[in-house]
């Protein structure tokens, strides 16, 4: 009776072993889901902020709002450890569907915040996955 028993332990560790990795990678791949969201809120929230700062800040001078609005989204990411390079920020103001950067009253301010982030589970993936938002408010 005992080597039966000592075979049915044998047999739940092998299955544990077999179930251990697949569990695992389940776990890991709920955790970069769980972060990859909190990543795009995050965007969203610099591509907001950046939005304001061109809606409150237009008399600053429109290139100097546009330098300002982008530093505005860097601090915001900043403030959630997540970097975000320059060359990853756009401002632009649209009347009607034209780019107009003199950013008139009555037109809109478009920021878009883009991001590459690298996933723990990225051997099924070709690559980071890209993330990216963005916000738009009507300059008065």
């Amino acid at each position: 009776m005992s080597k039966t028993k000592r075979v049915i332990n044998g047999q739940g560790l092998v299955e544990f072993a077999l179930a251990l990795p697949i569990l695992l990678l389940l776990r890991v791949g709920v955790l970069d889901f769980g972060m990859a969201f909190f990543v795009k809120v995050e965007l969203e929230n610099a591509a907001r902020e950046g939005a304001y700062y061109m809606v409150y800040h237009t008399s600053d001078g429109k290139a100097n709002s546009f330098a300002l609005a982008k530093a505005a989204v860097q601090i915001e990411g900043q403030g959630a450890g997540i970097a975000i390079p320059l060359a990853d920020i756009e401002v632009k103001c649209l009347v009607g569907t034209t780019v107009d950067n003199s950013c008139p009253s009555g037109s809109t301010v478009v920021v878009t915040v883009r991001h590459q982030m690298t996933l723990a589970v990225d051997i099924f993936f070709n690559g980071p996955l890209a993330l990216s938002d963005d916000a738009r408010m009507l300059i008065p």
